[in-house]
């Protein structure tokens, strides 16, 4: 009976370990792809939305190119703890490298450096992650591009022109992106174009959801009456503040800009709820991210200002800080919304 027992436990441990490794293995077939082609795997904030879906597409794409099989996935709602298990799943499976659109930055960065030291390359893309945990970051384009652009945009629209109360209805406080850019609208009001506009709050919604974004936008219109500009450099919070202006039938009561996809925001363009917004073209981003990690892949792009890599016959260069720009911030209105292409 005895035996018997040990017999069954060993059994239930096989069993217990085969099931463990299973999500590990299947992975590692899928990731497989074309025979003889480099395994790298693209990590999205959350995937369900255009944006990364179109990086995906242009990592696809460019990496079949240059011998990258460039895999995709990730968490269904914003969360670094989700991705660090993407991180080290594509660790087991094999894969080369990792592109990571970083939630929160201190959280992916103890298994991102996990996975530089068993081999495996880490380029960055949309989001970024601290600098120990990657050789280089592609952003989609440049923060100073992105912060005059959304002042620009709001403050040409305002009565008096660039004169007013203005809020950013922002993502989560830890998405390093946003971060950055916000910084950057701050330090942009010293400048005299914008001494007239007055950023009266950041709103950081508890989560990157459009239910989340909607309620924090509420709240912050109700809690600050003299605000009549909303700037949302987020492609969720954009649509959700549209929608709720739109419902409330306030449009004409604020002027509403920021960063949107163009098939998402084309109904509130065309009902003049939303008269101009930005994005730049995500499928590039991917191309360039791709083109990075194929280049970090061979050794030759560490992350050194000035080094440069060809890119789908563009020549690329690292600037300060790691950064590699895909291309300029694209203002969309009703004159082209409709012709985006991305």
């Amino acid at each position: 009976m005895k035996n018997q027992r040990s017999v069954i436990r060993a059994v239930a441990g096989v069993v217990l370990a085969c099931a463990s490794v299973l999500p590990v293995a299947l992975m590692s077939a899928n990731s497989a792809g074309a025979s003889g082609m480099t395994k790298v795997y693209m990590i999205p904030k959350f995937t369900g939305i255009a944006p990364f879906t179109q990086a995906a597409a242009g990592c696809k794409s460019q990496g079949a190119k240059l011998g990258l099989n460039c895999l995709y996935g990730g968490p269904t709602t914003g969360s670094a703890v989700d991705q660090v298990n993407f991180i080290n799943n594509a660790v087991a499976a094999g894969d080369k490298g990792v592109l990571i659109s970083n939630d929160d930055a201190a959280t992916t960065n103890p298994a991102l450096v996990r996975a530089e030291k068993h081999g495996v390359k880490v380029v960055t893309f949309d989001s970024d992650a601290l600098p120990s945990g990657r050789t280089v970051y592609v952003e989609g384009t440049s923060t100073a591009s992105i912060a005059q652009t959304e002042l620009n945009m709001m403050g040409s629209q305002m009565k008096p022109a660039f004169n007013g109360k203005f809020i950013i209805l922002s993502a989560q406080a830890t998405d390093s992106n946003q971060v950055t850019w916000n910084a950057q609208v701050k330090a942009d009001l010293k400048m005299p174009k914008y001494s007239k506009l007055t950023l009266v709050s950041i709103v950081n919604p508890p989560s990157d959801s459009a239910a989340d974004a909607t309620s924090s936008l509420q709240a912050a219109l109700a809690a600050n009456p003299g605000v009549t500009g909303i700037i949302s450099p987020t492609t969720v919070g954009i649509a959700a503040a549209a929608q709720y202006l739109t419902t409330n039938k306030t449009c004409s009561k604020y002027v509403l800009t920021g960063l949107g996809d163009p098939d998402q925001m084309k109904p509130f363009v065309d009902s003049n709820c939303v008269h101009s917004f930005a994005l730049w073209n995500f499928t590039q981003e991917g191309k360039v991210a791709a083109c990075a990690m194929s280049a970090v892949l061979a050794g030759k792009l560490t992350g050194k200002t000035g080094q440069s890599f060809m890119c789908a016959g563009t020549k690329e260069v690292v600037l300060p800080g790691q950064t590699v720009s895909a291309g300029n911030a694209e203002v969309f209105t009703k004159a082209n919304v409709a012709s985006a292409g991305f």
